[in-house]
């Protein structure tokens, strides 16, 4: 099966199952790359058929431009401070 999630570290990449641990979205413990067994939800992967990652839908941005615009200013404003202050630059 594929994991499908597009955050999660293995999405795109195809897993061996083990076996599967019940509830409403099941565990399904999975053979890592690594050889080492790992859990997902099933709800993460290919396993239960398409999911709503792979029907086509826009992976929405982590963080705006205005967001990402906001951390630049706050970082200059500490360097700024930090230089005032006599500190190392950073």
């Amino acid at each position: 099966m594929t994991v499908t999630h597009p955050f999660h570290p293995l999405h795109g990449q195809r897993v061996r199952l083990v076996r599967v641990r019940r509830g409403s979205d099941p565990d399904l413990i999975i053979r890592l790359p690594d050889g080492y067994h790992g859990a997902i939800a099933a709800s993460l992967t290919d396993y239960a058929g398409a999911c709503e990652a792979d029907s086509g839908a826009t992976v929405p941005a982590l963080l705006s431009i205005e967001g990402l615009w906001q951390i630049a200013q706050f970082i200059e404003q500490q360097r700024q401070r930090h230089l005032l202050a006599g500190g190392l630059t950073i």
